[in-house]
């Protein structure tokens, strides 16, 4: 017969089981297609400066883009059966990473200034991005990173997100319900989907693309790579 201590380490168990789940319980991928591109666009892609884009740039159903030159791209991808590729596949990854279970709400708290472990993160409203952003996988490369933005994103000059101990950019998801804005300087790793634009300032490297599903990139003399599986 169960003493009463012997009732409450049981039903402490008990109650920590019920609530360990999995970090993540679905695998995000951009796809094999959107992978290939630094850049994805619906509406229109402008540029003022050297971008130089490490990969396609792809626009769909749009059909302007401007400043290349001076801005390189490996290919422009202008309605081309991969670009109307990439701007599916990143739908569909957007429509995953939002349906997500949170493993922690970050609502109305900047990501300046921490270090997170691997997980989803969901902001209800918007969320803004202050100086350093530490991803610590805790040594499992294949860790993943999920950002649910409710509306705007926001980083501010100079910020940085940095990978430690086995992170890795094509891990590092920020899915953005209305539009991103990416402070001069900044440097990003992680792929960015946003529902609508991003704009992005002057002098900002990223590892892990822009991807706008239903509106328009605007860039201005940067370094964009589609989503590698290494470090700044």
């Amino acid at each position: 017969m169960f003493q009463p201590i012997q009732l409450w380490t049981a039903a402490l168990l008990a109650a920590i089981a019920a609530q360990a789940q999995p970090l993540i319980t679905v695998r995000l991928t951009l796809g094999v297609s959107a992978s290939t591109f630094g850049v994805c666009a619906a509406t229109t892609v402008t540029n003022s400066g050297n971008t130089v884009i490490r990969g396609h740039l792809g626009l769909s159903p749009g059909s302007s883009v401007t400043g290349f030159p001076p801005g390189v791209a490996s290919s422009i991808q202008i309605n081309t059966a991969s670009a109307i590729r990439c701007q599916s596949e990143t739908a569909t990854t957007y429509g995953t990473c939002v349906g997500l279970p949170a493993t922690r709400v970050l609502t109305g708290v900047p990501l300046g200034g921490r270090t997170l472990t691997p997980g989803v993160y969901k902001f209800a409203t918007t969320a803004e991005l202050n100086g350093v952003l530490t991803l610590d996988a805790l040594f499992n490369s294949n860790a993943q990173f999920i950002f649910q933005v409710g509306t705007s994103f926001l980083t501010t000059v100079g910020s940085r997100v940095l990978l430690v101990r086995g992170a890795r950019s094509c891990n590092v998801f920020f899915c953005v319900g209305s539009s991103a804005t990416i402070g001069a300087n900044t440097r990003f790793n992680g792929s960015i989907i946003a529902y609508t634009s991003i704009g992005v300032g002057t002098g900002v490297v990223d590892v892990g693309g822009f991807y706008a599903n239903n509106g328009a990139v605007t860039l201005l003399g940067d370094d964009i790579s589609p989503p590698k599986c290494g470090l700044l």
